[in-house]
């Protein structure tokens, strides 16, 4: 039997959302909506007063330029579909036409267990003249997503189970799932900035289920309040065997006991780097499935990575046979 043939690789439970990219001349035009936290990179918008604020901003600063599917583990299962893997995601979306949208561009996905409720889940994407961003999320369904829309036959019939930040209650509800599935599933997590600034305490009950965690040098220290050097060893002591750091600008650091491998990213000119991470995570479990050494992970994760920022929103991601030329140059073990 090929690779390629091989069932059930990874699915995903994730926030499923539709990204409307916009560019605007100076990104300052959002901070007077958060003026206490002049360093975040995206804000959550739950209220209609804080929608409707937004809204008259868009209409002034902003031209809109993409609609692409969005959701940091929907981005990193599209991804590994394009690669040729067999994946499933779990989550929740709207009965409306963007609902319908994302059921078209996810067809290749195993999608049984997607279910339906209210308004699909919005990220509303501000690319900067440089490309940096801000990201500012709607999560409508994804709020409501709960333990009886789970269905564990189905989560433990695949490899990995890749989780990313829920609203609402899902933070309470993956630590459950975690603990129950951890000893049939590898479990890999990207916490993304929304859980990281919940704190180590909050999430030590995934972390210490969790076989690869991909995080930022920034949620890093926002996790734990710490940086890297001390921070990494204290993740690695709650029983995490791999951490890959996803450093912005200085590629990544990839950490397994007292091993670590810090690997250098290829400078590149990006049209948008909205998801670039999520294909990191696509790379690396997609070299892990294939055999690789933890550094060669990396340093596929990296490439595939940097080939995603070349387009807007997923319209650049990798491919099976891009996988197939970069695999060929390393040594499967």
């Amino acid at each position: 039997m090929s690779f390629y043939a091989s069932p059930r690789d990874v699915v995903a439970l994730s926030s499923l959302n539709v990204d409307y990219i916009y560019e605007v001349d100076d990104l300052s035009f959002l901070r007077p909506l958060y003026p206490q936290d002049k360093e975040s990179r995206g804000w959550v918008l739950t209220s209609p007063e804080e929608i409707k604020k937004v809204e008259i901003l868009l209409q002034k600063n902003a031209r809109l330029i993409s609609r692409s599917g969005g959701g940091s583990g929907s981005n990193t299962i599209f991804c590994l579909i394009k690669m040729g893997f067999q994946c499933g995601l779990v989550g929740n979306i709207g009965r409306d036409d963007d609902g319908e949208f994302l059921l078209e561009e996810l067809s290749p996905v195993s999608l049984q267990r997607i279910t339906r409720d209210q308004q699909t889940g919005k990220a509303l994407v501000f690319l900067g003249p440089s490309r940096d961003r801000i990201i500012l999320r709607i999560p409508n369904a994804n709020a409501t997503l709960s333990w009886a829309d789970l269905d564990l036959n189905f989560l433990d019939s695949f490899e990995f189970l890749h989780m990313t930040s829920l609203p609402g209650e899902g933070l309470a509800l993956q630590s459950r799932l975690a603990a129950e599935i951890f000893s049939k599933v590898r479990i890999s997590f990207d916490p993304g900035e929304v859980y990281a600034r919940k704190g180590l305490q909050a999430l030590k009950v995934i972390l210490s289920h969790s076989e690869i965690l991909f995080i930022t040098e920034r949620e890093l220290e926002l996790l734990t309040g710490l940086p890297l050097e001390k921070a990494v060893p204290l993740v690695l002591s709650l029983g995490v065997p791999i951490v890959a750091v996803k450093r912005k600008g200085a590629g990544a650091s990839i950490f397994q006991g007292t091993e670590a491998w810090d690997l250098p990213a290829k400078i590149i000119s990006a049209r948008d780097t909205t998801g670039a991470g999520d294909v990191f995570a696509a790379g690396f479990l997609a070299g892990t499935l294939r055999g690789l050494t933890l550094p060669d992970c990396g340093r596929l994760a990296l490439k595939l990575a940097g080939q995603s920022m070349g387009g807007l929103g997923r319209e650049a991601y990798p491919g099976r046979q891009d996988l197939d030329r970069e695999i060929q140059k390393f040594k499967v073990v």
